[in-house]
């Protein structure tokens, strides 16, 4: 027993509609037909056992040629009548008329050649002889059909089935002219598929079962090896008398035509100019295809279905820009947040992804405008972070890498986030007792690769050479201004501050009531150390971190100066005390949202984003208590509202004096 189960191109761009129809159509009708055919068959048993039973009472009378090998003849009775004899044997005759024209279903509708019929030419190729028979000749369908109609296209497909069986029909018509048995089976149009696989698909590996008596296996052999060998077992079976009752000159016939109709569509190149094209325009639904049809629904106010269709489009290819952008847009429109941001963050990555740095630069502004809450990926942020460095936009580059950093500390990529971020302040900035830190932080990160660990010593032992010296006599701590000493013209760069990055707190002190004094400043820049400030006559001064305890931040509905508008929101950064002259007053350093000039912040979609971000900043880098709690600071459920400035700092100083 040899059975084909499969070959290596039985991949398809489309569902063979027309090869799973005509499965199903030969199984609909092996369905309807079989109550048919079992009523004749039991009507066909009833008819021979009663012609049995009367040519056995009768067995004088004259046999049909069929039943003479059944029951032996012998002389009538001496005494029986002519006429009774006449009468017996006309009854014998007609009951052997009424079984051989008895018609069953397959003398209905299969093809008889010797009473040819144009109707039969069709309807038999639609019906089989049982399951067995509809089983194989299925099998052969499916294996060899679905290849070609996906290759041909569905009408051709169709033609070239129906014609074959045409053409097997008509062959074995030829063959057998005066043969009353009805021809069925869809063989004879599937050896036309066959015929036309074995040149369009030769090379093609097929996969066998095989069982021979204890032996059974599968093994894979060419088209071009295994076709012509049935075509040959079938010239054989023709040739020898051996088809037992197999129409094989059907089979030949049909895949005769069906070769040489795929040697003629390749000789015509009419798959390559006429077939393939047309098919590839019926199956290949373009991306802007796809794109138009969802700006259409967008246009229709149908969002749900635009963004069904960008989805589809989004997983076929998921770098497609304009599909992201609009499925922002779409998200947009039906409210939610939340997915609009997550397909922001990922047309950063659809833009870096095309090599457009530019425009996913853009789009990583806009994101962060649009979806502050919404971090972007990893990779996405050290991509860009390297592009800033390389246009020695270094400022940018730092603030990428260390938002990478805080969004993603366990991220695989976080070591090159870190060690970029220690590159820059080392060799850019200058900072090398800052590049130490996060250096370290790189080089023994548990998802660091030997490489990363590598660099990060390298620049470890890079930012200890550039460390300053420490032996020797130790610098003296900046003489602190007293309040006394408090001129309000002084200018922090005047040689009372030796340096621009001298501790801010030598600035300017201005007692407001008893117990707190609060100097008002603007804040213009950041880096690792801490924050550089300027007061109102533009001198600047450097504020370490380390210095700053305690954070508090207000709304005050009725602020006491006149160039300040309602609802001010402030920020008061305290001091710790041995930082300040001890007079038993509170030192702190305040800015308003408005006094915010610092290059990281200019980005940010307004003055509260920005004013959000520095605090959080701050209260991360100096694990400062906060006042009245992180989250009142950050303006989670809105910002501390007080009706006046003595009132906030009543209640600060309140809270202040509790703490210490």
């Amino acid at each position: 027993m040899l059975i084909p189960i499969s070959h290596e191109e039985q991949r398809v761009a489309r569902l063979p509609w027309v090869t799973i129809l005509l499965v199903a159509a030969n199984v609909a009708v092996l369905l309807l037909m079989l109550p048919a055919v079992n009523r004749h068959a039991a009507q066909t048993r009833q008819r021979v056992e009663e012609i049995l039973r009367f040519v056995a009472e009768h067995p004088y009378l004259q046999m049909p040629e069929e039943l003479t090998h059944v029951v032996a003849t012998r002389r009538p009775p001496a005494n029986l009548p002519a006429e009774t004899i006449a009468d017996e044997q006309a009854r014998l005759d007609r009951l052997w008329n009424d079984l051989k024209t008895a018609a069953s279903v397959y003398s209905r509708y299969g093809y008889i050649p010797a009473e040819p019929r144009l109707l039969a030419l069709f309807t038999s190729m639609f019906m089989h002889a049982g399951w067995m028979h509809l089983i194989g000749n299925m099998l052969f369908l499916w294996l060899s059909g679905g290849s070609l109609e996906d290759r041909w296209g569905r009408v051709v497909f169709l033609s070239i089935y129906l014609v074959s069986g045409v053409v097997a029909t008509l062959m074995h018509a030829a063959m057998a002219a005066h043969s009353h048995i009805p021809l069925v089976g869809a063989s004879g149009a599937i050896a036309g598929l066959m015929g036309a696989f074995l040149i369009r698909l030769a090379t093609t590996r097929i996969r066998f079962f095989y069982w021979i008596l204890f032996f059974r296996g599968t093994f894979e052999a060419p088209a071009y090896v295994m076709l012509p060998l049935w075509l040959l077992q079938q010239l054989v079976m023709a040739r020898t008398g051996t088809e037992g009752g197999v129409a094989v000159w059907a089979h030949i016939g049909g895949f005769i035509f069906g070769a040489v109709v795929a040697v003629l569509i390749r000789l015509t190149d009419l798959e390559e100019k006429v077939l393939a094209p047309s098919i590839k325009k019926k199956t290949t639904w373009t991306a802007s295809d796809r794109l138009t049809a969802a700006h259409g629904k967008l246009d229709q106010g149908d969002v749900e279905g635009a963004i069904k269709d960008l989805q589809t489009l989004l997983r076929a290819t998921p770098d497609t820009i304009e599909a992201r952008a609009s499925l922002i847009d779409a998200h947009a429109r039906q409210g939610d947040h939340v997915a609009a941001g997550r397909e922001s963050a990922r047309l950063v990555g659809a833009y870096l992804k095309a090599r457009d740095t530019l425009g996913a630069m853009t789009a990583a502004r806009e994101h962060k405008q649009a979806f502050p809450d919404v971090p972007l990926l990893m990779r996405d942020q050290v991509a860009l972070a390297a592009d800033c460095e390389k246009r020695q936009e270094y400022q940018e580059a730092a603030s990428r890498y260390q938002e990478a950093i805080a969004t993603g500390p366990d991220d695989p990529l976080a070591p090159k986030a870190l060690v970029g971020y220690g590159r820059l302040l080392l060799q850019v900035f200058k900072e090398p007792a800052e590049a130490l830190k996060i250096l370290e932080r790189a080089r023994v990160h548990p998802r660091a690769t030997p490489e990363f660990q590598q660099a990060s010593a390298e620049m470890i032992a890079a930012a200890k050479g550039s460390l300053p010296a420490t032996s020797g006599p130790a610098s003296p701590e900046p003489p602190q201004v007293s309040e006394a000493a408090y001129e309000p013209a002084h200018d922090l760069s005047t040689p009372e501050m030796p340096s621009r990055e001298q501790p801010m707190v030598q600035t300017q002190v201005l007692p407001l009531d008893g117990s707190l004094a609060a100097v008002p400043v603007r804040a213009v820049g950041i880096n690792g150390r801490g924050l550089t400030l300027q007061d109102r006559r533009g001198g600047t001064g450097h504020l370490p971190w380390e210095k700053i305890t305690d954070v508090s931040v207000a709304s005050i509905s009725q602020p006491e100066t006149v160039d300040q508008a309602p609802d001010t929101l402030i920020l008061d950064l305290v001091l710790a005390p041995n930082a300040t002259p001890s007079d038993g007053r509170i030192r702190c350093l305040r800015f308003s949202s408005k006094d915010l000039a610092i290059p990281q912040l200019q980005d940010e979609p307004s003055a509260l984003r920005a004013f959000q971000r520095l605090v959080a900043t701050v209260l991360k880098a100096t694990g400062a208590t906060a006042h009245p709690s992180r989250e009142g600071c950050m303006g989670v459920s809105g910002f501390p509202a007080f009706d006046s400035l003595a009132a906030y700092e009543a209640d600060l100083v309140t809270r202040l004096s509790i703490e210490r």
